[in-house]
């Protein structure tokens, strides 16, 4: 299954995940849609891209049941530490947007940089 983007949105999309890369320093970042399928993925060696959009996707499902159960609104974003690093999925729309990083201490900046993007993401992708 693949994701049907124009060339405006590819170019758009390219621009913003540019962007993003330049302000935080990322081992991963990705876009994937509900299901887990992958619309653009950037990784370091060894990372997974497919598996990794999959995790993304179900956690988010996951998220987004807490949150409602909660009685939270909906969800925004999440982030997912650990010990050496970290990964932030944003909803965005039908869409998730992904970045992860070894680099603990960048925490706060991606954070920021993602939610900075997630409007950004949906003017680019989310056809009304």
């Amino acid at each position: 299954m693949s994701i049907d983007i124009d060339q405006t949105q590819k170019r758009d999309l390219v621009k913003l995940l540019t962007s993003i890369s330049k302000q935080c320093e990322l081992e991963a970042l990705g876009i994937v849609n509900r299901q887990g399928i992958s619309l653009a993925f950037f990784v370091g060696a060894g990372a997974d891209a497919d598996l990794l959009s999959a995790i993304s996707a179900a956690i988010t499902s996951t998220g987004e049941s807490v949150t409602s159960k909660m009685n939270h609104g909906d969800l925004n974003d999440m982030v997912i530490r650990g010990k050496t690093g970290f990964t932030i999925l944003a909803t965005a729309g039908p869409f998730i947007l992904i970045g992860a990083s070894k680099e603990i201490h960048s925490i706060g900046l991606t954070l920021n940089t993602i939610r900075e993007s997630v409007p950004k993401l949906k003017k680019i992708l989310v056809r009304d």
